[in-house]
């Protein structure tokens, strides 16, 4: 764990932090449709040792409302900001008109995203919520899946599943990012309380239903040694804590966020996916770990992935997939590059300074930079 000296006004920080995050924010879509969702795909999802037939629905949908975090990019790729008058008719119809091509009962489970948090009412209204689920509830699929902070797992919000979603599943992916105070709530900048994610887990354990936990991977102000033992310290405690599978997200480099304004000052750099290698190689036996955040297509051609050199990173992206259908660790052990030496190299950087020293020094530079252009 990093050891930090934390100051009183540790607040302040992060008020500055949160305003510059608000002050960047763009939404990268025109107002278009809020009859269609933004896109739905069909692909397999393994979890608890099986595969689920998994159509994933991004709902067209304003994002979320506590869109602070320093490395998110969510919030600018929804209809963020742009004040557009959704009804809970505009989402029923989304999700009704996602089974065009393929009706529902052909799937075993729906991931259902608006972009920010499904139990928030200010962004997914109560009936658009309890209308759905009674679609899940009177189909052959078997369970829904959605993603929400902790704070809005409510048990009025788990109330509300289990009287309209039937005896179908529910699964909640819970964004921690971090079990480390200062790295949560300093470099992340995010609103989730550790007390927040182990009350709602338990909420959801206790009431049958599946929490899923995500875990970033490098968020901002953290070189890579420091990265990879975080990490392992945090799929440590949730493992500890009950959970059998944990989502790693490695940190991508968004244009309008706080990690795109200290790249370009060469603050930051994407973590190596031989970082991700080594979380895995540290880490693997203790529960079971899937790799997200891996688009490196093109799809999103302003966006940096994590990636090493030409050579390499489509074969290690590979071998993350195969890893998380497989869950075996030996996918990666006839892998070799000779930019593996200079991921080594990076391994034994050192940032002597506090986080909140870190932090300090990229809020002066960037109001510098705004003081002289």
């Amino acid at each position: 764990m990093l050891v930090q000296n934390v100051p009183q006004d540790i607040s302040y920080l992060r008020h500055r932090l949160s305003k510059l995050a608000l002050s960047i924010r763009r939404s990268r879509l025109e107002a278009g449709s809020l009859d269609k969702p933004f896109s739905t795909i069909d692909y397999e999802f393994y979890e608890g040792g099986r595969a689920y037939k998994r159509k994933k629905i991004i709902l067209a949908a304003a994002g979320c409302t506590a869109a602070t975090c320093t490395m998110c990019p969510i919030p600018n790729e929804a209809f963020y900001g742009l004040r557009l008058n959704f009804t809970p008719e505009d989402f029923i119809h989304q999700f009704y008109s996602s089974f065009e091509d393929e009706p529902i009962d052909s799937y075993q489970l729906i991931s259902v995203y608006n972009s920010g948090n499904w139990f928030a009412n200010r962004e997914m209204p109560a009936a658009a919520r309890k209308g759905i689920y009674q679609i899940i509830a009177q189909s052959q699929c078997e369970g829904i899946m959605v993603e929400s902070l902790p704070q809005f797992i409510t048990p009025q919000a788990i109330a509300e599943a289990k009287a309209h979603l039937g005896g179908k599943r529910l699964f909640v992916g819970i964004g921690l990012q971090s079990v480390d105070d200062i790295v949560r709530n300093l470099c992340i900048n995010t609103t989730c309380t550790k007390e927040q994610f182990e009350r709602a887990s338990h909420l959801l354990w206790e009431n049958g239903y599946t929490a899923k936990v995500y875990l970033m991977v490098k968020p901002p102000f953290l070189t890579e040694q420091e990265a990879v033992v975080e990490t392992v310290h945090s799929i440590q405690y949730v493992s500890d804590l009950g959970y059998e599978d944990v989502s790693i997200c490695p940190t991508r480099i968004a244009p309008y966020t706080i990690a795109a304004e200290l790249a370009s000052r060469g603050m930051f750099t994407t973590p190596s996916l031989w970082t991700i290698v080594d979380i895995l190689n540290q880490i693997n036996a203790v529960c079971n770990i899937r790799v997200a955040c891996l688009d490196i297509n093109g799809r999103d051609s302003d966006t940096d992935y994590p990636s090493t050199c030409p050579s390499c990173t489509r074969l290690l992206v590979d071998a993350m997939r195969t890893f998380n259908t497989e869950r075996d660790i030996s996918v990666f052990t006839a892998l070799a590059c000779s930019c593996r030496e200079k991921h080594h190299v990076e391994m034994e950087a050192i940032d002597t300074r506090p986080l909140v020293d870190r932090v300090h020094a990229f809020l002066e530079h960037y109001h510098a930079d705004l003081e002289a252009a």
